[in-house]
C-alpha cells in the first residue's frame, strides 16, 4: 500500500467501505453522490417509527404487547441516530480516514507495516464475523415473515392488523385504511430491516478499523521504544552530538507519533461518543425488554426465534461497544511497558528525557466514552450487563 488509493482497495477495509458507500457516509464520494444513498436509507429507516408508535398507541392491549414493539422502536431510534450523526459529522470522519492514510505512507520499515498489518487484519477479522452475523439476523427475519405469508391464506382484503402483524418482523400498525394492505406493509417493514443491518454494520465496521488502526500505530511506538539502546553497552556516551545519538533521534520520532497517535484517539471518541451515549442508554431498555419476550416465548419455538436472535444480536452489538475501546485502553500505555523493558540506561540524558516524557503522558489511558461520562471499558460492560438484568427483573415483576 504504497499509495493513497491502494490503502482503501486493500482487503483489510472491504466491509466499512462496501457498507459505508452502500448508506452513503463514506466521505471519499462526492457530496450528491452521497446523499442520493443516505436520504433513501436515512428514510427507510426513520419512517418506520410512525408505525411503530401506532402500535403502540393503538394495538397494544396489555404488557406484552407493549414489551414486543418497543425494542423495535429502540434500535431505530438508535439506528437513524448513528447514520444521522456520522452524515453530519462527515468532516470528522473524513479527518480520520485521512490520518489513516498518513499513517500507512509514514511507515519506514517492513518490520512497522507487519505490526500495523496484524492489527488490521484482527480488525478485518471482526467486522467480516460480525457483518455476517447481522447480514444472518435481518435474512433470518425476513424468511421467517416471508414463510409465514406463503404458508398462511392472505387472499382476504381485509387482513386485521393483529393477523398482519404476526406475519411482519415489525410490529406495526398504519391504521384502518391501510391495514389491508398487507404487501406494501411487508416490504415498508423488510426496508427498514435492510437498513438498519446495513447502518449498524457500517458504522460498528467503521469504529472497530480506526480503533485496530491507533491499537496498531501504539504497537509501532511500544516496539522503538523497546529497541532503544539495544545496540549500546555500558560504554555509551552519555553526552554525545545530538546529530550522532540515534537513540535521542528515534525516541523524538516516537513522541512525536505518540502524540499524533493519541489526536487521532481523541478524534475518534469525540465523533463516536454521542452514538455511544444513546446506543448505550437504549440499549438496556431494549434489551431488558427483549429478554422478557424471550422467557415469556419459552414453550414456543416458533415464535421464540425471531425475539432471541434480536436478543443476541443486540448484546454482540453493545459488547463491539466496549471491547474495542478496551483494546485501545490497553494499548495506549503500552509505550510506557515498552520503555521500562528497555535499555534506557543505555541512553543520553537527552534521550531519557524525551523517554521519561512519553511515559509521562502514558500513565493516562486513552477512553473511549459514551457522552464522555462513561468510559467503555470491559468493567463498565458488566455494570450495564447487571443494569440489563435489574431492569429485566423489575419489568419481569410488572408482567407477572
Amino acid at each position: 500500500m504504497n499509495e493513497r488509493k491502494d490503502i482503501w482497495q486493500s482487503r483489510f477495509y472491504t466491509v466499512p467501505r462496501t457498507y459505508m458507500s452502500l448508506i452513503g457516509i463514506w466521505p471519499y464520494h462526492a457530496f450528491r453522490d452521497r446523499c442520493l444513498l443516505f436520504v433513501p436509507m436515512f428514510t427507510f429507516s426513520i419512517t418506520i417509527i410512525v408505525p411503530q408508535l401506532l402500535y403502540l398507541l393503538i394495538a397494544a392491549t396489555n404488557l406484552d404487547d407493549v414489551f414486543s414493539c418497543t425494542p423495535s422502536m429502540w434500535i431505530t431510534i438508535i439506528f437513524s441516530f448513528k447514520i444521522g450523526w456520522l452524515m453530519l459529522n462527515n468532516s470528522k470522519l473524513k479527518t480520520c480516514l485521512r490520518t489513516m492514510e498518513d499513517d500507512w505512507l509514514s511507515l519506514n520499515t517492513d518490520i512497522e507495516r507487519s505490526i500495523l498489518r496484524r492489527h488490521t487484519a484482527y480488525g478485518r477479522y471482526i467486522t467480516l464475523t460480525y457483518g455476517i452475523f447481522m447480514q444472518c439476523v435481518g435474512i433470518l427475519l425476513i424468511t421467517k415473515s416471508l414463510v409465514v405469508m406463503i404458508l398462511e391464506d392472505t387472499s382476504d382484503a381485509t387482513i386485521s392488523s393483529l393477523v398482519a402483524e404476526s406475519k411482519l418482523p415489525l410490529r406495526i400498525e398504519y391504521g384502518k385504511t391501510l391495514n389491508q394492505y398487507l404487501y406494501p406493509m411487508a416490504l415498508h417493514c423488510y426496508l427498514a430491516v435492510f437498513s438498519h443491518i446495513s447502518i449498524t454494520i457500517a458504522v460498528d465496521s467503521c469504529y472497530i478499523a480506526l480503533i485496530r488502526h491507533a491499537c496498531g500505530m501504539f504497537a509501532i511506538v511500544g516496539y522503538t521504544l523497546e529497541h532503544i539502546g539495544k545496540d549500546s553497552d555500558s560504554n555509551f556516551d552519555l553526552k554525545p552530538d545530538k546529530m550522532t545519538d540515534d537513540n535521542y533521534n528515534k525516541a523524538l520520532a516516537c513522541l512525536r507519533r505518540h502524540l499524533h497517535v493519541i489526536q487521532f484517539a481523541e478524534l475518534i471518541e469525540s465523533t463516536f461518543t454521542n452514538i455511544f451515549l444513546v446506543s448505550v442508554c437504549l440499549n438496556m431498555i431494549g434489551g431488558s425488554m427483549i429478554g422478557i419476550q424471550v422467557v415469556l416465548n419459552l414453550n414456543d419455538t416458533k415464535d421464540i426465534v425471531e425475539p432471541f436472535a434480536i436478543y443476541i444480536a443486540q448484546l454482540i452489538h453493545l459488547f463491539l461497544q466496549f471491547w474495542p475501546a478496551q483494546f485501545l485502553s490497553d494499548y495506549s500505555i503500552l509505550p510506557y511497558e515498552s520503555i521500562c523493558r528497555s535499555n534506557w540506561y543505555y541512553t543520553s540524558k537527552r534521550c531519557r528525557k524525551l523517554l521519561f516524557l512519553i511515559m509521562n503522558r502514558s500513565v493516562l489511558p486513552c477512553k473511549i466514552t459514551a457522552g464522555k461520562v462513561v468510559p467503555l471499558t470491559i468493567a463498565n460492560f458488566g455494570t450495564v450487563l447487571k443494569t440489563m438484568m435489574s431492569y429485566f427483573t423489575m419489568l419481569r415483576s410488572f408482567n407477572s
